[in-house]
């Protein structure tokens, strides 16, 4: 590469400044080169006319060109960032803005030159980690002397810039390694780390989140920051002119698509001491710990379950019945009927402090006052396990509480139902909002636009899928609709078992599992659905991770519930931090009612851990994991002993993996059952979720979805011109479904 030099100052002879650059030859040649691999040549060039022209330079006879001005009266007056497209990469240096920033401009020549080679080679931008937030990625600009800005040395006499090595540009520190040319180390005798920055110096970087560049600084560093300051009253520098143009931007968005490639290093990977790449979520519903799990003391005393032996505990209605807590549960509750658990209802069911967790069989009983002693015994029934393996009730559930991590402390993050639950684990809030819309309700449509787990991941450089079987409920959160309509995240069941049975290297490193919702074929588990269905795709899930050894031990499984469903659990749930400020409704300040959770890996033993963790304590793991930042104030240090524990609290890894794990779990065919062709009623969080689809905006749409036109009844107002309906109703799934695909037609899969 050659340079050009040109010198329009008025204050420097031409044989001054043959002689800087001579030292600045040797300093590419003798230092440069040798750990960059590519260099250059700087020239002193002759001036032609009075001023340059930045878009046809006449002095240019190499590849780039640097004038030597004076006074800073240059609009414009960029390096190569800004003119790369028209292929004249240019940079210069105004001797009396150096003199202003205390600088010899000997060194501002350098510091232009180095950057100048440095430049093109990098292609512009690197992937690296945010200043102050390590989890975050941004986009660096390759600049070989900002971050050691204010560090020079001397070359035959001629002060010139220190620079930055290629171990700065890396992620991970080495051992021995140095990141500036000069090394020199501070008072605590640190050298420069990776991305760092020296006294005085300073870095700029392309935020892509806020599509906005920043330059940072060290808060404490006087220096730097005036120098900042300096350049901005000028308008002048690379800095300031990203800041305020946008002509950059679609070359950034050029390389964002291009950073997404699998090839490229994120410095939120996980290190090699942790063997768990891979976190795998299955979400099902509505099902308490006592009511799956509690049975576990039959062979498990540690276990906060179902004593068995003496008086069952039980629950009185208004009407004197005793429901009591007996093995017994029901694949499938009679007459299609679903307990309460909407926020008001679980409140009751959490009873007083004189009469603990004693409302959930009145609770039933008021939403269903024809119930019977049958039914209301349903509310407090368990599942119990079998004297053996084999004659365990749930199989597939079972089997993975007998052999791996059971959590009998992990409560939902709110009293409430299913939406509210689920946006705790996506994104560790509701926002104040206690109810689902309804047919009835339909006020309680809300917006739900806050950060979640998936934007951290993505800030992370993380990869993340959403495995969903039709209508994934997530979609309800607004960043997460956008993504699912742009082919970004989501991804059908059949592609799970597809990358499960890959390159375990190319399987996300955070899947979350949307059971199918809707249909004869419901296996969410959400009453008044068969169980077993959920069993399947409990077993189903394993099975496939099993399968492959390498992803098996490099993954943890987590299998929990977004909420109790309105089933007895006799522990009541403690007190909690408020998730945000949205406190206008309810105080969020007590834990949900326990839900079933069991961790899976075959680093981690049978057993049984008794942290107390709710949803929340999921995500907190995650941020910690890849070094993101927190969601929601239960996971921040300030929430003190009510914060939520972290999931790793847990995580006590063997320093082996397990070979005694099951290797394959068998679910028995349902046989001869209804209710395998009887498809569950659309109401609760279906109902909410179809309204959800509903309402979404489409050209040619329908009238706004109503109670009258679910129901076909007129709402008492003229009639609307006739025009072409659907044949399906607007409550149908088939017809969500349908809709939420023509949503998508006009996006391309990425």
């Amino acid at each position: 590469m050659l340079i050009s030099i040109v010198n329009r100052s008025r204050s420097i002879s031409d044989g001054e400044l043959q002689t800087v650059i001579r030292a600045i030859n040797r300093q590419i040649k003798d230092d440069f080169e040798p750990y960059w691999s590519f260099g250059a040549t700087l020239r002193l060039e002759g001036a032609i006319g009075s001023k340059p022209d930045k878009n046809a330079p006449a002095e240019l006879r190499g590849d780039a060109i640097i004038y030597l001005w004076d006074e800073v009266d240059v609009d414009g007056a960029v390096g190569y960032h800004d003119t790369n497209a028209r292929g004249i990469p240019y940079g210069f240096v105004f001797t009396k803005l150096s003199k202003e920033l205390g600088e010899n401009w000997t060194v501002t020549l350098s510091h232009e030159a180095l950057e100048l080679i440095g430049d093109p080679q990098g292609n512009l931008l690197v992937q690296g980690p945010h200043p102050t937030k390590p989890g975050v990625e941004v986009f660096h600009w390759f600049e070989m002397c900002d971050a050691v800005q204010s560090q020079t040395y001397t070359v035959d006499g001629v002060e010139v810039a220190n620079f930055v090595l290629p171990l700065y540009f890396t992620p991970e520190e080495q051992e021995g390694g140095r990141n500036d040319f000069l090394g020199q180390l501070d008072s605590k005798k640190k050298g420069l780390p990776s991305f760092g920055v020296s006294k005085g110096g300073y870095i700029g970087f392309y935020d892509p989140r806020k599509r906005a560049h920043e330059t940072y600084a060290n808060d404490q560093d006087a220096k730097a920051r005036k120098r900042m300051a300096i350049k901005a009253d000028h308008m002048y520098g690379r800095g300031y002119l990203r800041k305020h143009s946008e002509s950059s931007v679609p070359r950034e968005d050029a390389h964002l698509r291009m950073l997404g490639g699998e090839s490229f290093i994120k410095a939120s990977a996980t290190p090699s001491n942790d063997p768990i790449k891979h976190v795998v979520v299955l979400m099902l519903e509505n099902r308490s710990f006592d009511q799956m799990l509690g049975g576990m003391t039959r062979f498990n005393k540690d276990v906060e379950g179902i004593p068995q032996k003496g008086t069952p505990r039980s629950n009185k209605t208004s009407k004197g019945y005793v429901a009591q807590q007996k093995p017994g549960a029901a694949w499938v509750l009679e007459k299609g009927r679903d307990p309460n658990h909407e926020h008001d209802a679980t409140m009751q069911q959490l009873g007083t402090a004189a009469a603990p967790m004693s409302g959930f069989a009145e609770s039933f009983l008021q939403r269903y006052p024809d119930a019977t002693p049958a039914e209301l015994d349903q509310v407090m029934a368990y599942f119990d396990f079998g004297a053996t393996p084999k004659d365990d009730t749930l199989p597939a559930l079972h089997t993975l509480a007998r052999n791996f991590t059971v959590c009998d402390h992990w409560f939902s993050s709110m009293p409430g139902p299913t939406w509210q639950n689920r946006f705790f684990i996506h994104s560790g809030t509701c926002l104040g909002h206690l109810t689902m819309p309804s047919m009835k309700e339909p006020q309680n449509m809300r917006i739900y636009y806050q950060d979640t787990i998936f934007d951290r991941l993505s800030d992370g450089r993380v990869n993340w899928k959403i495995f969903h079987a039709g209508i994934p409920q997530s979609i309800v959160m607004t960043r997460l609709l956008t993504r699912y309509l742009t082919f970004r995240g989501y991804a059908d069941m059949d592609d799970f078992y597809e990358m499960a049975a890959g390159d375990a290297s190319k399987f996300p490193e955070y899947a979350f599992i949307e059971p199918q919702y809707f249909g004869k074929d419901e296996n969410d588990q959400h009453p008044p659905s068969d169980i077993r269905k959920g069993e399947m795709l409990l077993a189903n899930v394993y099975n496939a991770l099993r399968s492959n050894e390498e992803l098996w031990k490099s993954t943890l499984f987590v299998v929990t519930y977004d909420e109790h469903g309105g089933f007895y659990d006799h522990v009541s749930p403690p007190a909690t931090v408020p998730p945000d400020n949205h406190t206008a409704d309810w105080s969020f300040d007590r834990l949900g009612v326990r839900v079933p959770t069991i961790l899976v890996s075959p680093w981690l033993d049978a057993k049984v851990n008794a942290t107390v963790f709710d949803h929340t304590s999921l995500l907190r793991y995650l941020c910690e994991k890849w070094k993101l930042d927190p969601l929601g104030q239960r996971m921040q240090a300030g929430a003190g002993a009510l914060r939520a524990n972290s999931l790793a609290d847990a995580l006590q890894f063997r320093k082996t993996p397990r070979n005694d794990t099951p290797v394959k779990i068998t679910v028995p065919q349902i046989k001869g059952a209804l209710t395998s062709q009887v498809e569950p009623p659309i109401e609760g969080s279906r109902e909410s979720l179809l309204m959800y689809v509903a309402q979404l905006p489409e050209a040619g749409a329908e009238q706004p979805l109503t109670a009258a036109t679910v129901k076909g009844k007129s709402s008492g107002k003229k009639a609307a011109p006739k025009r072409a309906r659907p044949k399906a109703s607007p409550m149908d799934a088939d017809a969500a479904q349908a809709k939420l695909e023509r949503l998508r037609s006009g996006n391309t899969p990425s």
